[in-house]
């Protein structure tokens, strides 16, 4: 009987494991009229749609699926696309919450899931203490600034922020392990000490650097599907880290090694930074694209890249590589309007601009315009030669366009080359395209417009000593 009844407990303990597999997350809310509810869940800069709830009771929802959801911040939202409340998901996923839709966020109560009761009551009682705040800051706007009663509500604000900071660290300390806690550690502030070296007007901004991640774990794909990483890379990439593109390249270098060993955290990163940079806005950070991908998709495996996808994106990164600033331009032996084929590398000047252009483009005509009176004082200020390429095959039109529109500088069709395809060699797809080389034909500025090559000129002899 004895090993019959070990049996019967082994049964029912399996039957138990299998029964809890899967989710199961039972919403009710008081006082709705809905008969549908959409779940949905953060994911790093997007909120994805995880499944969807239909019911006959309106307010009484369940969602469910045979396969564990990945753990994270969700939110239940309404048909109309409103966020009503947000929840957690960890290893437990079969729980229920309740609240009533007169006040959903302060009646919000969950059974069989004690993160998201700690997780409820942190976020009730932070509102509590923001209204607060609110309150006190209205009255501060109406207090005399050197009256003891303004320095009294500072006081009282502080107290306040300080209260509720304690809370989210006591329950940090009081649940390790857990989610919950990850989460409010996530949401920690970096505390700059005092400057030993107030000489070192630096020492804040190098200290927040160095520190920035202390709190936060890039590495878990639970904070991945929360507002967190992408607020906290935004912040990161726009206030800390020096905007050029080499230093990009190593603090991306850096948040992914941080991402390690998590191979979600890290493809999320490595598809976040190229997208961020495949059309970057400011000239020269197409750099950072060609880094992501012959430091990353080249080396291993990165999620969601087919074959084809990577071929795509290793020959674009080929196609940029020759064009990064730095580099040594393609040469060009194009023929110019005598019928003379003429390459930009037998200019023997200090700069060189490369100017593609197309007689029957609107924009090229109106930044022509712009450039031929500039010309001779450039030309003579900063020993500058103008190398322009027009794109169009049929030359007696292209020879007219010269001579109608004074162009008193080389003048090439692209058509007629000895050497490449210009169209490939310089990644043309439009027109104007402009390109600065200095003597050494090495690429200084690129994409840019006419209007600003007095401004590029000034401060390239600037920073380089131009004589």
């Amino acid at each position: 009987m004895k090993r019959i009844w070990i049996l019967i407990v082994a049964l029912m303990i399996t039957w138990t494991a299998a029964a809890q597999k899967g989710y199961e997350i039972q919403i009710k809310i008081n006082g709705s009229q809905d008969t549908s509810l959409l779940l949905a869940s953060y994911y790093g800069n997007k909120i994805r749609l995880v499944d969807t709830a239909f019911t006959k009771t309106p307010g009484d929802f369940v969602f469910e699926g045979k396969k564990a959801l990945p753990g994270g911040v969700y939110m239940a939202v309404s048909l109309k696309k409103v966020k009503l409340f947000e929840f957690l998901i960890n290893k437990s996923q079969h729980f229920s919450l309740q609240t009533d839709a007169a006040n959903i966020s302060l009646d919000l109560k969950a059974q069989g899931s004690t993160e998201n009761t700690i997780f409820f009551n942190y976020l009730q009682h932070s509102d509590k203490i923001y209204k607060e705040i609110l309150a006190l800051r209205k009255k501060i706007k109406q207090t005399a600034k050197e009256s003891a009663a303004y320095k009294q509500l500072q006081e009282n604000i502080a107290t306040l922020r300080k209260e509720n900071i304690d809370r989210r660290t006591e329950l940090i300390q009081s649940h390790p392990g857990t989610f919950v806690a990850k989460l409010f550690e996530a949401m920690e502030e970096v505390s700059v000490p005092k400057n030993p070296h107030p000489a070192n007007s630096l020492y804040g901004y190098h200290y927040m650097r160095q520190h920035f991640w202390d709190h936060f774990d890039l590495s878990d794909p639970r904070l991945l599907r929360s507002p967190m990483y992408d607020q906290k890379l935004k912040t990161y990439f726009k206030e800390l880290v020096p905007f050029q593109p080499d230093s990009v390249d190593r603090a991306i270098d850096k948040v992914i090694a941080m991402a390690r060993p998590s191979k979600e955290c890290v493809s999320y990163l490595v598809w976040y930074f190229t997208v961020e940079y495949q059309n970057p806005k400011y000239m020269g950070f197409d750099k950072v694209f060609v880094h992501m991908v012959d430091q990353y998709f080249s080396k291993e495996p990165i999620a969601n890249t087919s074959p084809s996808i990577l071929k795509i994106l290793k020959e674009r990164a080929a196609t940029i590589r020759p064009l990064l600033i730095g580099n040594r331009a393609p040469e060009l032996i194009l023929q110019d309007t005598t019928g003379k084929y003429v390459s930009f590398y037998s200019l023997h000047k200090k700069l060189t601009l490369l100017f593609f252009w197309d007689y029957k483009c609107h924009i090229c005509k109106r930044q022509l315009a712009e450039l031929v009176p500039m010309y001779p004082g450039l030309a003579k200020k900063y020993d500058l030669a103008v190398y322009a390429i027009n794109i169009n095959p049929d030359l007696n039109q292209w020879k007219a366009a010269v001579r109608n529109r004074h162009l008193s500088w080389i003048n090439v069709n692209g058509t007629r080359s000895v050497k490449g395809d210009f169209t490939k060699l310089y990644d043309i797809h439009g027109t104007p395209q402009l390109f600065l080389l200095d003597k050494d034909k090495r690429i200084v500025a690129k994409q840019f417009s006419v209007n600003q090559l007095g401004k590029i000129l000034k401060n390239y002899a600037e920073g380089h000593l131009l004589k």
